[in-house]
């Protein structure tokens, strides 16, 4: 019997712990209008996908997105036979956010790099490369998720 009363207050004392998600379109102020998207390319459509996720659509302010996205690998070190051993991953977008009359809000460049050592199976790194590459977007994606959410209007 104890126990049994000790299990309902622990569960009436967690379901009233306040929690909150934090990535949630009811508790986002802003509602996107649009969206331009200047390199249409799978990358930069997943950005778009997971900032119009948080997208209010009950929003008083209203926003328009422009995304510019560059990904660029580049050679870091090369071995004695002139083959690349260390490469970079530099992605890059450039976000311009704009109100419902074209004003701009903030232009903000958000950069992310990863080093990593060359494989010599192919297609082990091209999906090495895939894995370092999406995650990198997730990062930007949420960055720019929290710069929507605290821009000053």
């Amino acid at each position: 019997m104890k126990s049994l009363i000790l299990i309902v207050i622990f569960l009436s004392l967690l379901t009233s712990c306040g929690f909150k998600p934090i990535y949630s379109s009811k508790n986002s102020n802003y509602k996107i209008i649009e969206i331009i998207n200047k390199n249409k390319n799978k990358n930069s459509f997943v950005i778009e996908k997971t900032v119009m996720s948080i997208s209010n659509d009950d929003a008083v302010k209203k926003v328009k997105l422009e995304i510019d996205y560059k990904q660029t690998i580049s050679t870091i070190l090369k071995d004695s036979k002139g083959d690349p051993s260390k490469n970079k991953l530099l992605i890059d977008v450039d976000l311009t956010v704009k109100n419902e009359k074209n004003k701009v809000l903030v232009a903000k460049s958000f950069k992310e790099e990863f080093s990593y050592e060359v494989q010599s199976n192919k297609f082990n790194m091209s999906q090495y490369v895939e894995n370092i590459s999406s995650n990198l977007i997730n990062k930007i994606s949420n960055d720019i998720i929290f710069l929507l959410a605290t821009l000053k209007w």
